[in-house]
């Protein structure tokens, strides 16, 4: 994209009127990070919520920027603004930034098939999931989400779960420059409300489920839902697979059945057949195996997968809704879905030959860090274990507070050893958080706090006898511990196996 470039007035045309003598500048790249701008990128300057981009314009102009934009604040005094390159002042640039981005990168998304997927617990499982089963039919997808981003499997690192527009129009441009027509984008609350996905054409979007998280950034559950409602208010969405098992899915199914082509999924309700709907039924598990039927709008079928838990029939239900909202034929889109396999620590078994022989527990590394999504996994893992669950849990600080007692209560509902520790404590205090969290176990229960990750796991592991499980929540494929600021290497996985290994 840096051989081709948009002239400032045609790029900003609609937004802003702007001087004659800046109107010709070429721009080259867009940038919203000083850092990472280079010679012929025009600057975005957000309002942020403790300081303005303008702080950093000049690290911007050093790098080459050929020119600001720069969000209306009126505590910006305009004398002060750079007098080296044009400053354009846009009002309320947060939510144009993606149209401008959807224009500078040619609109690349109109021309393919886009899925967003958004819900408290499952985006990850469920995007992965998606990615898996179109490889599978041979078809390339591009991937934007926790996980990492680029063309499955192919990822590299996320810095977000939604990065920002100029980011996500730029890889939905890559995608397309390399005949990826398809993607699926993780689509975040954050991400929602912050207009990182506006401009996106999005073909096809999914509901997971809406329970409790980041009340430390939404003031309320009502808002918190009304973020995830942004997705499906997409001006070109023809296509929305809404798990109607939650109260919210059912809310959004009604309200845009009329608009829109909504297929509902369901493991537990009885859907109006004259709908578009997939059902499962008789779901039986096995440790490391689930099988169910589905019934549904385009036929029946029976399903064996290595996938756990109630939770993952709704996301195999969520992903069966893409494909044949896509053109799929059944048949073809049930052997895709019979195809997939553990998304990285999301239910994610850990056995190795040594253990085996040693009779050691079975170990779960499992994402879990909402209270929701802890009492599904400990749900599933409570039906499949003969001897004792144990789960290795803690809090992350900076964060919603609220449920740290609720955790507590997940645990205790279903684990018959808990061990408290330490996730991601940030800048507060580990005490602080897990004080917090044990206001939630009731005093009868018993538990153990022990801050060191590492000694919690191992502690737990080696307790364990053979026929129990120890289930290690909250980090999944995070591979560091974030504390004081600082990122120090730690994966619940590798920590796992290697105890394992030695016990």
């Amino acid at each position: 994209m840096r051989n081709t470039f948009w002239s400032l007035q045609n790029l900003l045309e609609g937004w802003v009127s702007l001087n004659s003598q800046y109107s010709s500048i070429p721009v080259h790249g867009l940038s919203i990070d000083s850092r990472s701008t280079r010679v012929g990128d025009l600057f975005f300057a957000l309002k942020g919520l403790e300081q303005h981009g303008l702080q950093h314009s000049s690290q911007a102009i050093d790098n080459g920027a050929v020119a600001i934009a720069w969000e209306s604040d009126e505590a910006i005094r305009l004398d002060g603004l750079p007098k080296t390159v044009p400053c354009i002042e846009v009002s309320d640039l947060h939510s144009k930034l993606g149209l401008i981005s959807q224009r500078f990168y040619a609109d690349v998304s109109r021309h393919m098939y886009v899925v967003g997927v958004t819900g408290t617990d499952g985006k990850t499982s469920v995007s992965q999931f998606i990615a898996q089963a179109l490889k599978h039919l041979s078809i390339p997808c591009g991937v934007i989400g926790t996980l990492g981003y680029g063309v499955y499997p192919n990822l590299s690192e996320a810095s977000h779960t939604t990065p920002d527009a100029i980011k996500v129009h730029g890889l939905l441009h890559e995608y397309y420059s390399n005949d990826v027509k398809h993607a699926v984008i993780e689509a975040s609350s954050h991400g929602l409300v912050q207009g990182r996905l506006n401009g996106v054409n999005f073909n096809t979007a999914v509901l997971t489920n809406l329970g409790r998280d980041h009340m430390d950034y939404h003031a309320s559950i009502k808002e918190y839902a009304k973020a995830k409602k942004l997705l499906f208010q997409s001006e070109h969405l023809q296509h929305a697979i809404i798990n109607v098992d939650d109260e919210f899915g059912k809310e959004l199914a009604h309200e845009f059945s009329e608009s829109i082509n909504v297929i509902r999924y369901s493991i537990s309700s009885d859907l109006d057949e004259s709908d578009s709907f997939l059902s499962a039924s008789n779901i039986e598990y096995k440790l490391g195996e689930t099988y169910f039927d589905i019934f549904s709008s385009w036929g029946s079928a029976s399903i064996s997968t290595k996938l756990v838990g109630s939770f993952n029939v709704s996301n195999l239900l969520a992903v069966l809704g893409v494909l044949l909202a896509n053109g799929v034929k059944f048949n073809r889109a049930i052997s895709a879905v019979k195809s997939l396999n553990t998304v990285p620590g999301r239910m994610e078994f850990i056995r190795n030959s040594k253990s085996d022989e040693q009779n050691a527990p079975v170990v779960v590394i499992d994402y879990a860090h909402t209270p929701q999504a802890l009492e599904n996994v400990l749900k599933v893992l409570r039906a499949q274990c003969d001897g004792k669950l144990y789960c290795v849990f803690g809090c992350g600080g900076d964060r919603d507070q609220g449920k740290r007692k609720l955790m507590a209560q997940a645990a205790e509902r279903y684990a018959n050893k808990v061990i408290l520790t330490d996730d991601n404590p940030r800048f507060e205090d580990p005490a602080t958080i897990t004080r917090e969290v044990e206001t939630g176990f009731s005093t009868e229960y018993s538990y153990e706090l022990i801050h060191d990750r590492r000694a919690a796991i191992k502690h737990a592991i080696e307790d364990a006898g053979p026929n129990d499980i120890v289930l290690v929540a909250g980090k999944g494929h995070e591979a560091m511990q974030i504390i004081k600021g600082k990122k120090l290497a730690f994966d619940d996985k590798r920590i796992a196996q290697e105890i394992m290994r030695n016990i």
